[in-house]
């Protein structure tokens, strides 16, 4: 084996290595929100503190108002509240009392790079990851039900 091909292999194996603990912890903020009839959806904590946790979503998957759970990574089932939804940004937003969850950790970059790396975590089920790169940056945009501007 020559020594670029294995050079090259360290750097996959860890890259490899980097991105599943990038997906583990990224993880624990990642929940299962239980808020429409048939299939659960993916939410973020968001902000943690002594009262409770908040979490966001997408307000297309909350259909309703009451009798919401959410599942967290470690199985536990909490109750939670649907405290503000924005249609024409896609965004809902849920609060659980009494319980501090992992929060998200932020980007530490301000603007996102075209061809930079990015993973998407979802936990409909099980935990699921993909990744991707940024294809573009700037623009209006346009979530599920209307548009807006970057700014």
């Amino acid at each position: 084996m020559s020594g670029a091909t294995e050079t090259a292999g360290g750097i996959l194996q860890r890259l490899s290595d980097e991105l599943a603990g990038a997906v583990e912890t990224a993880g624990q903020a990642t929940v299962r929100v239980n808020a429409r009839r048939r299939l659960p959806a993916t939410g973020i904590v968001w902000t943690a503190d002594g009262a409770g946790s908040t979490i966001v979503s997408a307000n297309h998957v909350v259909e309703r108002a009451e009798d919401i759970t959410v599942t967290t990574h470690d199985g536990r089932e909490l109750a939670a509240k649907l405290v503000g939804r924005d249609p024409g940004s896609d965004l809902a937003i849920l609060r659980v009392e009494g319980t501090a969850l992992t929060p998200a950790t932020r980007a530490t970059e301000a603007e996102p790079k075209v061809g930079t790396l990015i993973l998407a975590l979802g936990r409909a089920g099980a935990l699921s990851a993909t990744i991707g790169i940024v294809s573009a940056v700037g623009g209006p945009w346009r979530a599920g039900g209307g548009s807006g501007s970057r700014g």
